[in-house]
Formats: structure tokens, sequence, C-alpha cells
């Protein structure tokens, strides 16, 4: 297994492993280093140790020498020229047009590579930036676009606490936040509350969001009701840092303040109580919501089915009067309720056929009506009568053979005057 230490490049950074050869160092003693981009002076921040191979990333680099004083005099002089470069490359920017903002510039340990730090809202072809840059310092450049966090680690500050900036002093990578976090924790949702220098959600909010729900897990939630040494009661608010509860009690006008192991001690208590009650056969019967109350129907039909004299009463009835004891059978089933509907489309299939065979013997029908209609006539009007028996006897009237041999265009006005005189005559 190798034997590595943990070294940091800043007081915020990540922890790279590196081979510490035969050197004796110490936690806190600054080192150089090999890297991919040259000599750099870092800090040891864990002392010497064994890993799994699995745990490294890439090839172990050495750590060179201990860092002497004309090494900090060197990296001294080259953080001095950070304002004059900064301006330059301001200056740079400025002819060139692009939409960037500078926020810091770095030289490595030897001088060779300098690098900016900038943000911008989108992303930037700086080709020829670089070209133009690389020709005024002499040296290589390299442009890295950061993000608002990356910026604040950058430059520091003091966040809302009054402390130093979390990111910029121990801070090595950045918490995953979320807006839940803070519903978690009852915070206002005020983006001026719950937001830092950098304008993203407080990195603070994901410390203390485990302890949060361990402790809401076991305390009752607010608009619950729980049993209290002053009687049940409606929870108004949670206080988390004390672990107590504000309750509204009944009969009390003013909320009180309860913990968590008082209202866990009524509980029992009352519990306790209800299972004695149950033992000694005292306890309430739990009323039966579920049951549906129908009117006065369904109520009469559940008092005649307790009854079976009456049943057997109205059995006899059924024949006698279906319709009026319809109230007192049992609800329709899905099978019942199916063979209704067959019935019904039969006897619509027959009502059906039945008109079309009234159709076919219309013609018919209409003469025998017509036939009818004329004795009747006959036996309401007596002058028709006595037509009717001259020509029975072989001397029929003018009259009566015009009104017994009608012509097809004048039958109805025949039938018409004949029912006004029958009707003067009356």
């Amino acid at each position: 297994m190798p034997i590595v230490v943990g070294i940091r490049f800043k007081d915020s950074g990540k922890t790279y492993f590196f081979d510490p050869g035969d050197l004796d160092i110490q936690v806190g003693d600054h080192v150089i280093v090999e890297t991919v981009r040259g000599p750099e002076l870092a800090k040891v921040a864990y002392p010497r140790h064994e890993i799994d191979e699995a745990e490294l990333v890439s090839e172990l680099k050495p750590v060179l020498r201990r860092a002497e004083p004309s090494d900090f005099e060197r990296l001294a002089l080259l953080q001095q020229r950070h304002d004059e470069v900064l301006a330059r490359c301001a200056e740079k920017i400025a002819q060139h047009g692009l939409p960037m903002k500078l926020v810091k510039a770095e030289y490595s340990f030897d001088g060779s590579r300098l690098t900016f730090y900038f943000t911008s809202e989108k992303r930037v072809d700086f080709r020829l930036l670089v070209r133009d840059l690389a020709r005024t310092f002499k040296s290589r450049i390299e442009l890295r676009q950061i993000g608002p966090r990356d910026e604040a680690k950058l430059l520091g500050g003091i966040g809302p606490c009054g402390r130093l900036l979390c990111c910029a002093t121990f801070l090595p990578d950045y918490a995953r936040v979320s807006i839940k976090m803070a519903k978690d924790q009852d915070l206002p949702l005020n983006p001026a509350k719950i937001s830092g220098v950098c304008g993203r959600l407080l990195c603070c909010l994901s410390y203390e969001h485990e302890q949060y729900l361990e402790i809401k897990a076991t305390m009752p939630s607010r608009g619950s009701w729980v049993q209290t040494p002053e009687g049940p009661g409606e929870v108004m608010s949670v206080n988390v840092l004390k672990e107590t509860v504000m309750v509204a009690v009944q009969g009390i006008q003013v909320p009180v303040e309860f913990s968590a192991d008082q209202i866990e001690e009524a509980t029992r208590k009352v519990g306790e109580v209800a299972r004695s009650r149950v033992e000694e056969g005292i306890a309430p019967v739990k009323p039966d919501n579920n049951r549906r109350e129908r009117g006065e129907r369904r109520l009469l039909r559940d008092e005649l089915e307790n009854n079976s004299n009456i049943l057997d009463a109205l059995a006899l009835l059924e024949d006698e009067d279906e319709e009026d004891l319809r109230v007192f059978d049992e609800l329709p089933t899905r099978t019942q309720s199916r063979d209704n509907k067959q019935h019904h489309k039969q006897r619509n299939l027959a009502d059906a056929e039945h008109g079309r065979q009234t159709g076919s013997n219309h013609e018919h029908h209409k003469g025998n009506r017509s036939q009818q209609r004329h004795e009747e006539q006959r036996r309401t009007n007596p002058q028709n009568e006595a037509h009717e028996k001259s020509s029975e006897g072989g001397q029929p009237s003018a009259a009566s053979t015009n009104e017994q041999q009608p012509s097809s265009g004048s039958g109805r006005r025949s039938r018409r005057r004949n029912r006004g005189r029958g009707g003067d005559r009356s």
C-alpha cells in the first residue's frame, strides 16, 4: 500500500495526495511539489499515512523539498504585480470588445504561467485575446471562466453571520443546497435572508439539515392534535432548537408550551386509562360512521327486515298490490338490472313489430271506421231511417236516392247536411 501525505494549495482547496519520499514533513509545513503545470508552493494538510491503491486517481507526484524563505520572497514579488497585470488585461479586453469581467490574476510559482479568472453571462471566444496577452507579458497565458460561487471564494469576504466566508476559509467543496432545506428549517423564504454574497443559497443551510429532520421526526407536526398534561389541544408551532411545541389547549385562551417528553408522557397515561376501561367493559362504543342513512324508506325497510311476522304478512299481498310493496324490496343487484334492461329491450322490439303490422292494415281499418260512422248517423237521424225503409219498399224518393248514392265529390257534403238536419230536429 502506498504511503502518501495530504497537500492543499489553498486553505479552502481540495486535498491531493503526494509521495513524501524520505522527507520528514509534518502537518502545517510548506513544501514544493511537482504538478502538471510545474512546481508549486503548497501546505501539508494530512500527515504521512497509507491508503488503498483504489483511492488514487492518477500517478503520484513527488514532494520535491521543503519551502525556504527565498521561495516566499519570490512569491511575494510576483503577487505585487497583480494590480498592474490586471489593469493591462482589462485594457486588452476593452480593445477586443469582449463581455468579460476580470476577477483575479495569479502567477505560478516559477513565474512561467499567468492565469486570469473572469466571469461572463455567456461563452466568450478569447483566442485572439490570449495571443495578444502572450505577446504583452512574455509568458504562457491561461484564461478561466468561473461562476458566482468561485468568484466569492477567490475574492473572500464576510457573510451575513459576520464571519469570513466558509468557501474562502475551510470549505473544500460546495454543498448541494435547495429551497427544501430552508423550508425544513422553518426559515423565511426571502432571497435576502437565505442567500450569500455570491447571490446563491447559503452553503450553511446544509450543515444542520439532517439534525432538523431527525428532531422533527420525533415531534408532532403543526396542525396535529396531541394529549398534554392540561388536556387535548392543537399544535400551533414547533421549536426545533428547544425541542418544544406550542399547543392551543381547549379551555385556555393562550397557547401553552410543552416539551416532547411531556406530550409523550400524557399520551401514555391516556392510553393506559383507555385500555383499562376496555378491559372493564365500560369503554364507549365507536359509532359506525360508514353507515349511510337513506331516508324514511330505508329506515322502514330495515325495521321490516328485523320483524319476520310483518314480512310473512306482506308476502301474501305481493300479487294483489305489487306496486305498493315495491318500497320494501331489496335494491336491485347488477344481475337484476341487466335482466330488466333485456326485458325492456325485447318489449320495445315487440311494440315496433306490432306498429308495422298495424300500418299495413291501416287502409282496411279505415274503411271499417267509415262504415261504422255511417251506421251511427243513420240511427241518430230519423229522416235517413225513413228514406231507407221507403227504399226497401221499392219506391225510393229522389232525395233518398241522392242521399244513399252520393257522388264521389259530394259524399262528405251530404253527410254534413244530414248531421245539420238531425241537430235541428233534436
